[in-house]
């Protein structure tokens, strides 16, 4: 009776020490693309590293860019986000007719998003599926 006291007792703590361990998770590759067969260079290109946002300017295109980052599908600030801009000036006319580009955000060789657009910029997010 006791050896069986003894087995429940390590299990039982075997458990709970499991429970309260802290998760460990490995950070995820994102990587991040902007190409077009109109535009050849952005202006901008404005992406999150997992540590901070990234800015680079007149950007020839295609552009490609890998990154880690713990958390890409996060609802929070730090999750997977390009944005693109090929706007001359934020005082340009935002419809740059016949312009596409495509922005798009993959999260290990998984196509997360994909935005075309020709108003002048565009952008994606992990936390959202959207393909355009």
């Amino acid at each position: 009776m006791i050896c069986c006291r003894s087995i429940a007792t390590a299990l039982i703590s075997g458990a709970i020490a499991i429970g309260l361990a802290p998760i460990a998770r490995a950070d995820e590759s994102v990587t991040y693309e902007v190409v077009s067969d109109f535009v050849r260079v952005a202006d901008n290109i404005e992406y999150y590293d997992g540590f901070t946002r990234q800015l680079r300017e007149n950007v020839p295109l295609p552009w490609r860019t890998d990154v880690t980052m713990a958390n890409p599908r996060s609802l929070s600030t730090d999750s997977a986000e390009i944005r693109a801009d090929w706007r001359s000036s934020i005082a340009a006319p935002v419809w740059q007719p016949g312009k596409w580009v495509t922005v798009r955000l993959y999260i290990g060789k998984t196509l997360r998003c994909q935005n075309t657009l020709d108003v002048g910029n565009a952008a994606c997010y992990g936390s959202t599926s959207f393909k355009s």
